[in-house]
């Protein structure tokens, strides 16, 4: 339970982060399709006839400000406005900025939550196993930690305080479940814990 706790209190600092970055990243995006509705469909509504602001009974301001629609002679009045290019717009660093930003952001967010579940995942698992020992395998499995993940056999009969028949047996069980190896070592055994169990 105490890896659990303390997984649980650092896992708002991630959750905080994860949200962080799924935030910018939607918001990036959203200003990247701005961009995009900006650059292809604006300007067909800014050439529109009457778009804007009234001058007159007649006349009609263009989206641009600077041009008007004379209904009365039926034409656009004013400096020619400059067509821009969608794709100069788009490529701009800002544009670029907001997509490569909101992505990056987005894919972060993602990554964030994934391992946080995998470590959650891998927690419960360790907990529910460690409530599955016996005591005699937990005081194994916990001097076996202590000492870098090995030891022989007659050193873990001294660090658990256990008799040799109970670090026998308990390395027996242990070694049936998969977490540990057993390797002869001179006149002992050498005890090793899977360590990719119980990080």
């Amino acid at each position: 339970m105490k890896h659990l706790e303390n997984f649980s209190k650092s896992k708002k600092k991630y959750t905080i982060v994860m949200m962080l970055c799924l935030l910018y990243g939607g918001f990036s995006l959203i200003l990247f399709l701005f961009q995009l509705y900006s650059a292809f469909w604006m300007t067909e509504i800014n050439e529109t006839p009457g778009f804007g602001n009234q001058a007159g009974d007649n006349n009609h301001f263009l989206g641009d400000g600077n041009r008007f629609f004379d209904s009365d002679s039926n034409k656009v009045v004013g400096p020619p406005r400059t067509p821009r290019d969608p794709f100069v717009l788009l490529s701009s660093p800002a544009s670029l900025s907001y997509l490569l930003g909101g992505v990056i952001s987005i894919f972060a967010g993602f990554a964030i939550w994934n391992l946080i579940r995998e470590k959650e995942i891998k927690i419960v698992k360790q907990e529910t196993a460690n409530n599955l020992l016996m005591p005699d395998e937990k005081a194994v499995i916990d001097a076996l930690k202590s000492a870098n993940y090995e030891l022989t056999q007659a050193k873990l009969v001294r660090e658990t305080g256990l008799s040799k028949v109970q670090v026998h047996r308990a390395i027996k069980r242990l070694e049936a479940k998969g977490a540990v190896q057993k390797h002869e070592y001179g006149l002992t055994n050498k005890i090793i814990l899977k360590k990719e169990l119980f990080e």
